[in-house]
């Protein structure tokens, strides 16, 4: 359960920032979803941007799948909302408060890849929180499929 608050903690501490960062630029009072990728071009993920990615499938959907996976930008947009998905299931555990609105884009996910992967990792182990990593890997299952596969 250590682990389970610290890397909540950190991923808190993580998302409030990008997310402060992220929306620098908007007009005060505004209702508009602040998106820590919103900036990135939807341009071909780098090798390195790749593995990274595929380092946060994995702990969604488990290292032998995403090992398969082509890492194109269609599966990180698909990898973009479903790590919005299980961060905002885990809201609803009181486990980790976002700013509203905060869907994380590739820019987010490349940059805290490793904090996103240890707290799915972690969370998956926690009966209660399993539920939220489990249900949107079965949710999103055949999208990152189709598009890892160019469809």
């Amino acid at each position: 359960m250590v682990a389970l608050t610290v890397a909540g903690a950190a991923l808190v501490a993580v998302t409030a920032g990008t997310a402060d960062a992220a929306g620098a630029g908007q007009p005060s009072g505004s209702d508009a979803p602040v998106s820590a990728g919103a900036a990135a071009v939807s341009a071909a993920p780098t090798p390195e941007e790749q593995e990274r990615l595929r380092a946060i499938a994995g702990a969604i959907w488990g290292d032998s799948l995403a090992a398969g996976w082509d890492m194109n930008s269609d599966v990180a947009d698909i990898l973009s909302t479903a790590t919005g998905e299980i961060l905002k299931c885990s809201e609803a555990f009181a486990l980790v408060p976002r700013p509203a609105g905060f869907i994380p884009g590739m820019g987010y996910l490349v940059n805290y890849w490793k904090n996103l992967r240890d707290y799915f990792l972690v969370v998956s182990q926690d009966r209660t929180y399993r539920a939220c990593v489990s249900a949107t890997a079965l949710n999103y299952r055949t999208a990152i499929e189709l598009a890892s596969m160019g469809i």
